[in-house]
């Protein structure tokens, strides 16, 4: 069993350069009358280090306890494209967790092309940690079917800053090209947990959204629909805290118009709130809007990226 006093000290021994940094980022709290002031005050994690935690799980990362006796550890893993994003999260973890993040490869999928360039992904897999231990079986709950699944309880949504939900929506959000709205995949939430989700982001974000029922391969599932109005409400708020060094989830940020007005705000809100640079901005959009919009909505860049 971890000595947790050991645990604290070492934390804030690594915390003195690494997570300085780190919580100097915008911390954007929610609406919520209760944010951060009651949910887990005796674990001896910073802010960003639970938020990093409590959002994977919510997204794509898991908690895993292996054995009843034994201690639990936190599993992320994203695709190649997404290493810088996955790298970013395993930088923040392993100051306090330890362990690396790992490149494998699917050979088991049928006519799987070993030489394909993103044919692989990234996993990051802690050490077992008694404090994990805890959380689990505070974020989890036992069905009766014996095992142990999500229960979503407003004293850890609550505590949420900007970052949590921007981690949230990196890892399980899609926005849609042409509607220019979110839709994020909930299904394996339930019922219950999917209601007070929604009433979460109402309450504590000023967010609104829709449940809708998705038929993928004959199987009903759920997701939430924001509109395009909340859904750059939704950018907006996480706009200031997503790393520059996840330049490859920019394109989660990036909204795409035909008309010169409606991009160059968007653009302009980008450029100014956001980590990215101009050029990093302008990178992407090239391929994305016709050469006359980039030029207009981007007259500080230099004619690198025009074709």
């Amino acid at each position: 069993m971890i000595d947790k006093n050991k645990v604290y000290s070492k934390l804030k021994e690594l915390s003195s350069k690494e997570l300085s940094a780190l919580e100097s980022l915008p911390k954007v709290k929610s609406l919520s009358p209760f944010s951060g002031k009651e949910a887990y005050k005796n674990v001896p994690f910073s802010w960003v280090l639970q938020d990093v935690i409590y959002a994977s799980v919510l997204g794509d990362g898991h908690i895993q306890k292996q054995y009843e006796r034994g201690d639990a550890r936190i599993l992320l893993e994203h695709s190649g494209a997404q290493e810088d994003y996955l790298k970013w999260k395993v930088g923040i973890l392993k100051l306090f967790l330890g362990g690396e993040a790992k490149h494998r490869i699917r050979d088991s999928r049928p006519g799987f092309n070993i030489d394909k360039k993103l044919s692989g992904f990234f996993r990051y897999t802690s050490p077992v940690n008694s404090i994990l231990t805890d959380i689990y079986y505070d974020l989890f709950k036992q069905k009766e079917d014996g095992r142990y699944k999500v229960n979503l309880r407003l004293k850890w949504l609550n505590r949420f800053t900007a970052l949590g939900l921007m981690i949230w929506y990196l890892d399980d959000a899609h926005l849609h090209p042409r509607d220019r709205e979110i839709i994020i995949s909930v299904h394996s939430l339930g019922e219950g947990n999917i209601l007070k989700l929604r009433k979460y982001l109402k309450s504590a974000w000023d967010l609104d959204c829709r449940i809708e029922m998705n038929k993928i391969r004959g199987v009903y599932n759920a997701r939430l629909r924001f509109s395009t109005n909340q859904s750059k409400k939704f950018i907006r708020i996480i706009m200031p805290v997503v790393p520059r060094e996840c330049k490859s989830m920019l394109y989660k940020l990036c909204m795409v118009y035909k008309q010169h007005e409606p991009q160059q705000r968007w653009i302009s809100d980008l450029i100014e709130f956001s980590q990215f640079t101009e050029n990093e901005i302008a990178e992407f959009y090239r391929n994305k809007i016709t050469d006359k919009l980039f030029v207009k909505c981007f007259p500080n860049v230099k004619l690198l990226f025009i074709r």
